[in-house]
């Protein structure tokens, strides 16, 4: 704006010189001031077509990496008509939590954002470009961007700004740590036991026919074989041969909601489920997810069926990178809710820093409606008591350690 004002002074000078030299009769200062308005005239045009046909690109290499991990960011700018242009600034918002090197970077107006700057010249159809390696030290859903173009005109009579073009953004997944090295027992670190009586049938797995015997249900008679034999016949199937494990991520870091969280804490509950993920997708066990949080994107609670597929691990981390760090309620009334869906012989693990006496009293209803239940206490206190039956692996001291020698969290 300021810089708009003194534009203006001069055009207005220009005029006043030819007026006066109409008035004086002297052709020197009319030449003067037309051809001060001839330049302002020209200026005007120039910057008026300064940011046209100029094309600002910026890709990431890697869109999703995890904690600690690099990736790189290319930035290009193209200037496609033959009208140079003399200074072009660019300004684009990177968030704080990515280191970005070697960059020009300065504070920004929007909070948690930094600007990264860039001053340069571009000739007619001339394109420059930048490459950065970015950090991510932190999980999260990140977007980098709006950048913005400033240009004008040769004399800086003009100023013209745009936004250059559509944000990008790069999803940090959170830290993986060997179960072992989290301080978990490699073996049976779930209490998994194998052999024994199977006594759920998977639909998935169909061993063959045989005649129908009292007590079958009626949704395995296999009704067109039936009437083609003239008796009822049904369906059979192999026992399940995976075990269902369904992550319960407690995110509540603190007695009481307008205490805030403990973003310790936080990050404690979240690496450790993204590490136990990690674990049962290994074991090809069906994995699930279930958490009070919410992520980025929208406001309903995690709720992941239990699947067994190749992208499932894929999709938990995802959720577990973006997950905010308020609860949307109480995780014991929520769970006791969800947990309904759910047939006997599934496997929850709590994940939590904080159980209070409600949740205890659900941990405690579940294990006597036949879910067997493994807590994973990562808080900063001792654990509470929990009722008998429920396998307890408590990592306080574990993990402190691990933070002291800065092998845990943000890094």
């Amino acid at each position: 704006m300021f810089d708009q004002f003194w534009h203006d002074i001069w055009i207005i000078l220009f005029v006043l010189l030819i007026i006066i030299g109409v008035f004086a009769g002297q052709g020197l200062v009319i030449g003067l001031g037309a051809m001060g308005l001839v330049v302002a005239g020209i200026s005007w045009v120039w910057n008026k077509l300064s940011l046209e046909e100029v094309a600002y690109t910026r890709k990431i290499s890697q869109s999703r990496v995890f904690i600690g991990e690099d990736t790189t960011l290319a930035i290009t700018v193209t200037n496609r008509k033959p009208l140079p242009l003399g200074r072009l600034e660019i300004t684009d918002e990177v968030p704080e939590e990515l280191l970005v090197a070697d960059a020009e970077i300065s504070p920004s107006a929007n909070p948690r954002y930094n600007v990264m700057r860039h001053t340069t010249s571009l000739a007619w159809y001339e394109r420059i470009s930048w490459e950065y390696k970015v950090t991510a030290n932190h999980r999260g859903f990140y977007r980098i961007g709006p950048a913005r173009l400033e240009s004008g005109d040769l004399f800086g009579f003009f100023n013209s700004e745009a936004r250059a073009s559509d944000n990008d953004y790069l999803l940090v997944y959170p830290q993986v740590v060997p179960l072992p090295e989290l301080g978990i027992p490699a073996v049976r670190p779930l209490g998994e036991t194998r052999g024994g009586i199977a006594i759920f049938q998977d639909p998935s797995r169909p061993a063959g026919i045989r005649d129908y015997q009292l007590g079958d249900p009626l949704k395995t008679v296999d009704w067109k074989l039936s009437a083609r034999m003239q008796r009822l016949q049904v369906r059979t199937f192999e026992p399940s041969s995976s075990f269902t494990v369904v992550l319960v991520v407690v995110v509540e870091t603190a007695e009481r909601s307008w205490e805030g969280y403990s973003p310790t804490n936080l990050e404690r509950v979240i690496t450790t489920a993204a590490s136990l993920a990690s674990y049962v997708s290994e074991k090809q066990y069906s994995l699930g997810l279930f958490s009070n949080g919410t992520p980025i994107l929208t406001d309903r609670p995690m709720k992941i069926p239990p699947a067994r597929s190749p992208e499932q691990l894929t999709i938990i981390l995802e959720a577990l990178a973006t997950i905010r760090p308020l609860p949307i309620g109480p995780m014991a009334p929520q769970l006791a809710q969800y947990t309904t869906q759910f047939s006997q012989g599934v496997t929850l693990v709590v994940v939590a820093a904080l159980i209070n006496e409600d949740m205890v009293e659900t941990i405690d209803d579940l294990r006597r409606h036949g879910y067997k239940i493994v807590v994973v206490y990562v808080g900063d206190r001792s654990c509470p008591p929990l009722p008998d039956g429920v396998l307890v692996h408590d990592l306080q001291d574990h993990l402190e350690k691990m933070e002291m020698a800065s092998e845990f969290g943000p890094r």
